[in-house]
């Protein structure tokens, strides 16, 4: 008995021993780095800049003034909710003012807001006016993790003080999802939905927040994790890649309320005088074989050949074509560039398939202005 006892003591002993030396091992290399290679503890943060709603179905929006270092650049969020800097309300004379509306790509992700498709057509505009008393403006309405639902709530609240002439609708693939009629996610955590986060994902954003090792080593170990399947990169929460899947039922369920969602858009800028123009965004693996094996081997992700046939333009073109909407399809633009340089990498970030990169922006904001006819 007693031989039990100093053996069970024995091992607690040895079991505190490895944790205290594990606990110093953390602590002098947190150290460390906070020396060595300190890291911008605020890099992943967007608390200051977007919310959800308080009330269902939670839209996303951005907060009025908010200021933010986020991914590496600056941030400012206007009164309006707009990101970039403040706007006259009403519409000044002369001007041509277009809203674009989207996600993350929209609003910029990782990039600096001159640098975006949105402020780059800006610029194109107001270079070559068809008459030169006419200023165009371009408005940033891109909201982090939005969603087409996301983009009809802001156009029903904000498009009438905003006085748009053109809605830009910026499409991402991850947008195709199934969603309820009053615009809610039938996802559980496709909305980013802070204090009902599983517990894990809540540990780690706090650790984000508050340990520059876990922040320098974050993106490492998520590519780590997934490439040894430690982590299903197909069931991450807040991850979509169903439009470049294999057939399945809820894919084609996605699809019918995703075209019941643009078709409600279409609807609302027809009804108000706005002319509405879809731009669709391809996800990388969508640009070439290589691609597509690259994400199919490192990542595992659950891709089809659809990704190569370009099936979910062909089914948003048919739409468009039917609905009467102008449609700006980036799909084969980006098939003529190198792929490796469109989209957004840094030394955070060692592959992103969604985010454009500065180049892409811009490449997306030429194409745009093709499609206006604006010479």
């Amino acid at each position: 008995m007693a031989r039990g006892v100093k053996s069970v003591r024995s091992s607690l002993v040895k079991l505190g021993i490895s944790l205290a030396s594990v606990c110093a091992t953390l602590l002098l290399l947190e150290t460390g780095i906070r020396v060595v290679r300190p890291q911008d503890i605020d890099y992943w943060d967007s608390r200051s800049i977007r919310r959800l709603q308080n009330t269902s179905p939670h839209f996303i929006e951005n907060i009025p003034h908010g200021r933010a270092n986020f991914i590496g650049v600056p941030v400012t969020i206007n009164s309006n909710g707009l990101r970039g800097d403040e706007i006259s309300t009403p519409k000044p004379a002369n001007t041509i003012r277009i809203v674009a509306v989207g996600d993350s790509i929209t609003f910029g992700y990782g990039i600096p807001v001159e640098n975006t498709y949105v402020k780059v057509l800006e610029r194109r505009l107001n270079a070559s006016p068809l008459d030169s008393r006419t200023r165009y403006e371009v408005l940033n309405g891109g909201t982090l993790g939005g969603s087409l639902s996301d983009y009809y709530h802001f156009l029903t609240q904000k498009a009438e003080v905003l006085q748009p002439d053109i809605i830009l609708i910026g499409l991402a693939l991850n947008d195709i999802l199934v969603y309820s009629d009053s615009g809610s996610i039938s996802e559980a955590g496709a909305e980013w939905q802070g204090k009902q986060l599983p517990i894990a994902r809540r540990l780690s954003n706090s650790m984000l927040r508050h340990s520059q090792l876990y922040l320098f080593s974050f993106a490492r170990l998520k590519s780590f994790l997934y490439g040894w399947r430690v982590l299903d990169i197909n069931k991450v929460q807040g991850l979509n890649f169903v439009a470049l899947t294999p057939p399945t039922e809820y894919q084609k369920k996605a699809w019918e309320s995703s075209l019941g969602m643009l078709t409600r858009i279409s609807s609302f800028c027809r009804e108000h005088g706005y002319r509405m123009v879809v731009v669709v965004f391809p996800m990388q693996m969508q640009l070439s074989r290589a691609e597509l094996t690259f994400y199919r081997d490192k990542y595992h992700l659950k891709l089809g050949e659809e990704s190569l046939s370009g099936e979910p333009q062909r089914r948003l073109r048919e739409f468009a074509g039917t609905a009467g909407i102008a449609i700006v399809d980036l799909l084969p633009v980006y098939r003529s560039y190198n792929s490796k340089k469109l989209y957004l990498r840094n030394k955070m970030i060692p592959a992103d398939p969604t985010h454009p990169s500065v180049i892409g922006n811009k490449i997306a904001a030429d194409e745009i202005f093709r499609a206006l006819a604006i010479k």
